[in-house]
């Protein structure tokens, strides 16, 4: 039986935080899923970590050589077999009824062909400092397709999509970053898409961000407001102005030691019942990460082969049966 949900995480170079995006997964209340994983050429352990939670949701993947994140997520998607898409990022932790907040939304809301939600960000110490992408209000909002060419209304990583949509779309395998943000475009100028009013998902951004990193995201952003240009030909260039203004503000924010206010100003700061959630978020996942993790990777008596895939560069985990 096909899984519900398809989670597709592409990682490189992520062993010590993939135990808090496993264990986040492991502690969802819906449990109908399967987890496409992607190893982009990792040179630590990091495959290891997903090999040896011995999981058979889990299916990994390890490509030969570091491919680019628009070519791996294109090359997760074509694996998926899910109804859903979601993404989790493997430095990133979601809240463990995110999976199930979502498909009800989509379930509820045939014409919304995604559905985002709002999005805790954590500082380095991994405490909650701020919130993007929340919708103020009781209800979940849904909106109809963008019709003006702009940066999408929410994130990639803590959207649910339908698979029969996503499919028709695809991961531009050029885009070594911003690929996300391509791929949504090419969703939201067509369908119908929700936001939720809750926050569903932890992203690690504080700690992560660097100039060089910014760089490269609005290279790319650039790139895909560009190829808009036939449909759009004023606001594609209005566009790209405003991603050439946003990096010298970058260039500047970091000349003077002020990134990590750069990062913040982004998002607001999170009231006391979003900082309850998360905090009961956070302890549930911890409970799933010390019980997963607490063995050496290994050790956990699950026995797999490393099966060439033809023609992809890619090999595969297979368990043999206990037959």
């Amino acid at each position: 039986m096909k899984p519900l949900v398809s989670v597709v995480m592409v990682c490189r170079n992520a062993e010590s935080t993939l135990p808090w995006a496993f264990g986040s997964l492991l502690a969802q209340t819906s449990r109908d899923w399967e987890c496409i994983y992607v190893d982009d050429g990792s040179t630590d352990r990091s495959f290891d970590v997903a090999v040896g939670l011995g999981d058979p949701r889990i299916r990994a993947y390890r490509l030969d050589t570091n491919r680019g994140r628009g070519a791996a997520r294109q090359f997760a998607l074509e694996q998926a077999e899910g109804e859903y898409l979601c993404m989790l990022d493997a430095d990133d932790w979601m809240y463990p009824w995110r999976l199930q907040t979502e498909l009800d939304f989509l379930e509820a809301e045939p014409k919304a062909a995604i559905v985002s939600a709002g999005m805790a960000i954590l500082d380095g110490e991994l405490d909650l400092v701020g919130v993007r992408g929340h919708v103020n209000g009781d209800n979940p909002k849904v909106f109809p397709p963008m019709v003006r060419l702009g940066m999408p209304p929410f994130g990639f990583p803590q959207s649910m999509i339908r698979m029969r949509i996503a499919k028709l779309c695809k991961f531009d395998p050029q885009f070594r970053a911003a690929e996300d943000v391509d791929f949504l475009m090419q969703i939201l100028l067509d369908h119908g898409y929700g936001i939720l009013n809750r926050i569903l998902y932890a992203y690690t951004e504080c700690s992560t961000v660097t100039l060089e990193k910014l760089m490269l995201y609005n290279r790319f952003t650039g790139q895909m407001f560009g190829k808009q240009r036939a449909g759009f030909p004023l606001q594609s260039r209005l566009c790209n102005l405003e991603v050439f203004a946003k990096s010298l503000v970058y260039r500047g924010a970091f000349a003077i030691n002020r990134s990590e206010w750069l990062v913040r100003r982004r998002s607001r700061p999170p009231t006391p019942t979003e900082r309850e959630e998360f905090h009961r978020a956070q302890a549930t996942v911890a409970l799933k990460v010390e019980e997963n993790f607490e063995l050496p990777f290994g050790s956990r008596g699950s026995r797999c082969l490393l099966l060439d895939l033809p023609g992809t560069g890619a090999m595969t985990l297979a368990r043999p049966s206990s037959n």
